[in-house]
């Protein structure tokens, strides 16, 4: 499996690389610095997504509600924010709201055994619906400039929600890889019968990353509305496809089973250099989407076919 996935993050590293390659002949300006830092703090908000998505992916889980429930963490954090709360406090409450979430998600689909599908589209309409709750409808913005520092901080020139990614990038490729429990999810999302058959508790682990997933959403608010300034109740609505694409894109396999978060994240970058691509070409941005949807489609089918062609060697 690790040598697999080593195979699709190179391929990912090199397909990225000989795009940008293709950028330079095209227009030279595509591979300023500036440009490419832009590009990563543009994916840093998806790229966390990502990573929650992969590992709930694995336990051949979806969660089409990360998109609401990031979206309703920066109204709960800016409401409180204009209103005097401490910029400390409101994050952690904006945090928690995320976990909360990713908690209810946990307790339905694992507890109480619901099809992950079902649950996270309840939840959608649900988190969506307190957003407008929270806010009337209304548009968070003006916020404390101690709470803007946080999203436009700079360390040696790379932008604070740059290095918040890489952060829990490390952080997750750890746990996933090097911890038991880590190795109990992909267990659980190989062959849920063999995990348990082999004593382990397959309802209690996938409870995991529902959870972290929630967290991960709660930072990602965090970050997405320290750095933008505003948010609508609409923020996230396009995040739920995102992050599921650069998941996917990255070697998440949908069948289960198999990811990593670097493969997430270069997921992210690839989708991020294609849509600034597009902005350069100044074209619409349904192509966007369009463009998005075919490199999952390919993904999708590709799984597919390695998949096939494991059984018939098998």
């Amino acid at each position: 499996m690790s040598g697999l996935l080593k195979r699709r993050e190179f391929s990912l590293v090199v397909f990225i690389l000989i795009f940008l390659l293709v950028m330079l002949f095209v227009t030279p300006r595509f591979l300023q610095l500036g440009n490419l830092i832009n590009i990563l703090l543009n994916i840093s908000t998806v790229g966390i997504l990502a990573m929650g998505q992969c590992l709930v992916i694995i336990t051949k889980g979806i969660d089409l509600s990360v998109g609401a429930n990031m979206g309703l963490v920066t109204l709960v954090v800016g409401t409180l924010l204009l209103n005097g709360v401490p910029t400390w406090l409101s994050i952690a409450i904006g945090v928690a709201t995320g976990l909360v979430c990713g908690g209810l998600n946990a307790v339905l689909i694992s507890l109480l055994r619901l099809p992950p599908i079902i649950v996270t589209l309840g939840t959608l309409s649900l988190f969506s619906g307190l957003m407008y709750m929270v806010t009337n409808g209304q548009w968070i913005q003006n916020l404390p400039s101690s709470f803007l520092a946080i999203g436009n901080s700079k360390v040696v020139g790379i932008p604070g929600p740059v290095i918040v990614l890489v952060i829990v990038l490390i952080v997750l490729s750890v746990f996933m890889e090097q911890t038991v429990l880590g190795r109990y999810i992909y267990a659980v999302g190989n062959n849920p019968n063999a995990a348990r058959l082999a004593g382990l508790s397959t309802n209690r682990t996938i409870i995991v990353p529902y959870v972290l997933m929630g967290l991960l959403a709660g930072i990602a608010g965090v970050l997405y509305l320290s750095y933008n300034g505003f948010s609508t109740p609409t923020t996230g609505a396009d995040l739920n496809l995102e992050s599921i694409a650069a998941a996917v894109i990255g070697g998440t396999n949908v069948f289960g089973g198999r990811g990593t978060a670097l493969g997430s994240v270069l997921g992210a970058v690839l989708l991020g250099v294609i849509t600034e691509a597009l902005v350069f070409f100044h074209l619409p941005a349904v192509w966007n989407d369009a463009v998005e949807g075919l490199i999952i489609l390919i993904a999708v089918i590709a799984d597919s076919g390695l998949r096939r062609s494991q059984r018939v060697a098998g």
